[in-house]
């Protein structure tokens, strides 16, 4: 069991109330994950509370965690060198096909690798949504741009492994 947070918690399990609620679409803006309970995600978490008839607190005991979702784990860490179907779906969303991307799209081949072409188009977009610039996909650029609970996020959620369980 995941310890109890509040107002002034840091770290995982609070990563974890951030993305479970995110991927609900029940926490606004959607990120970034930052793994500090502040008064946004108080707000958050009493919403939530409220609409599972549990005690609204703001506080993420035994109770609420029974109700938010099992997610154990984040988005998927993706950078250079990594490789996998989930480099893969990346690329051929970053082409922007069927979606307006308001940067440069990723032009390479769809071949699972993270290469210097992948960073680059990453680049851009943490650029574009205001992120830390560093070519990493973690928490912050995956909620930066995916709305959670779209199919493109369910998609994402499936070749990582995360709905495993769940459905």
């Amino acid at each position: 069991m995941p310890a109890t947070v509040s107002l002034g918690s840091t770290g995982g399990d609070v990563k974890r109330v951030q993305r479970g609620l995110a991927r609900q679409l029940l926490w606004n803006p959607f990120g970034p994950i930052t793994g500090v309970f502040d008064a946004s995600l108080q707000t958050s978490v009493e919403n939530f509370q409220q609409a599972m008839g549990l005690t609204v607190d703001g506080i993420v005991g035994p109770a609420t965690w029974a109700k938010l979702p099992a997610y154990t784990e984040g988005s998927p860490e993706l950078k250079l060198g990594s490789t996998g179907p989930v480099v893969a779906w990346l690329q051929q969303f970053l082409t922007g096909t069927g979606i307006p991307l308001q940067f440069t799209p990723y032009a390479g081949p769809i071949d699972g690798i993270f290469g210097p072409d992948t960073e680059a188009v990453v680049r851009a977009l943490q650029t574009w949504a205001g992120l830390t610039v560093d070519g990493v996909v973690g928490d912050d650029t995956w909620f930066a741009w995916m709305t959670p609970g779209t199919a493109q996020q369910l998609k994402l959620e499936d070749a990582c492994g995360l709905l495993k369980g769940l459905l």
